[in-house]
């Protein structure tokens, strides 16, 4: 078997989708090896010529981000030139949102990864308000209005609209009681051991005490984003206590709930999904029918319960949901076993790989279209 060398320019374990990024290659690396992919990872700072010369080079978001403001020009020559010498050159989008980032980046690259996409591709030709799909409906539905009127930078090209490709999402970390600190010490002490995904897992069952949960920080520097979850809390503050809690009473709090409400943030996807998968509560969340992503947890009705972007038939969803314990659990079971099964099921690793592999394929056959 023909060995492919992978060099990846990273930011580490800096931030959680840093780690969320990393956390499968490096966990799943022996499988990736014996299916002939050798991966070598690069610091953020390192810029020395040997780093294109391999047959795939793949550049985290995170890694460039503090370049930006000062250097974009040189961001973009410095990707043409690894470009040219690398067999493809993969840029991955680790950010929250569905949205668009770095359209300018798109024709210095031969395959855009994103963790989470519009499903109409379309949209990226247009700018969005607060730089999200959803920012950009409250705006226009609500008339929300950010003290700074942002929008995403929209492709020019639309050609380049082939070259985007779903990533990886922030689900592949550890999202148990200790999982955030193990992964935090990790970046201080590169020690294999403490990296695992989660498998331990609260059952659904009958009996909790609790209806709902939602637990959320509502402190946004736009009011596009935190529109979403300061309605909620309106709506809801008077029948729940949406303040936080300190990690180890909040996870009691998801164990003892029938479901668990997980608003937007800065991205559709959010860390509390998969802590609420882990819990055994069932996932509500805000229609996220305009998104696609992989692996994909979210599959109305089967594995979370959605309700409208308006919030028209959220209390409808709830009562209804709360009314039928049968299928409550049906949903909170499901949903925990698609989860666990790309995490720690027995077959994690392998779905992973061919996923990997086939990132790798197409940036080749992108390549070969330019």
């Amino acid at each position: 078997m023909s060995r492919r060398l992978v060099h990846i320019q990273t930011a580490g374990f800096a931030t959680p989708n840093g780690r969320a990024f990393l956390m499968p290659l490096l966990l799943h690396s022996q499988l990736l090896l014996d299916a002939g992919i050798e991966l070598k990872l690069f610091s953020a700072e390192y810029a020395k010529d040997d780093l294109p010369d391999c047959d795939y080079l793949i550049v985290d978001s995170k890694a460039l981000s503090p370049r930006w403001a000062k250097g974009k020009d040189r961001i973009l020559s410095e990707m043409q030139k690894n470009r040219s010498r690398a067999g493809a050159l993969i840029f991955c989008d680790i950010s929250d949102s569905a949205s668009w980032d770095h359209a300018q980046i798109l024709p210095f690259v031969d395959l855009y990864c994103k963790s989470q996409l519009l499903v109409d591709r379309s949209l990226y030709l247009q700018p969005l308000y607060g730089h999200r799909y959803y920012a950009d409906y409250y705006h226009r539905f609500f008339g929300i209005k950010d003290d700074q009127n942002e929008s995403s930078e929209p492709v020019s090209n639309p050609d380049d609209l082939k070259k985007l490709c779903l990533g990886w999402n922030s689900g592949l970390a550890d999202y148990s009681l200790f999982g955030p600190l193990r992964m935090a010490l990790y970046e201080k002490a590169p020690l294999k051991t403490l990296l695992r995904f989660p498998w331990n897992c609260k059952a659904p069952s009958v009996g909790r005490l609790m209806n709902a949960s939602l637990r959320m920080g509502t402190n946004y520097s736009r009011r596009s984003v935190a529109f979403h979850r300061k309605h909620l809390a309106d709506m809801l503050g008077s029948r729940l206590q949406t303040g936080k809690l300190s990690r180890l009473a909040y996870f009691r709090e998801l164990s003892r709930s029938k479901l668990a409400v997980s608003p937007f943030g800065l991205g559709e996807i959010t860390l509390r999904d998969f802590e609420v998968f882990l819990a055994g509560a069932m996932l509500v969340k805000p229609d996220m029918s305009h998104m696609e992503t992989w692996p994909n947890f979210y599959v109305p009705g089967e594995t979370f319960l959605s309700y409208k972007l308006d919030f028209s038939d959220f209390e409808v969803v709830l009562e209804t949901a709360l009314s039928d314990e049968h299928r409550l659990l049906e949903i909170a079971r499901e949903g925990q076993l698609r989860y666990l099964a790309y995490v720690s099921g027995p077959e994690a690793g392998l779905l992973f790989v061919d996923h990997f592999k086939a990132i790798l394929d197409r940036s080749i056959i992108r390549k070969g279209h330019d």
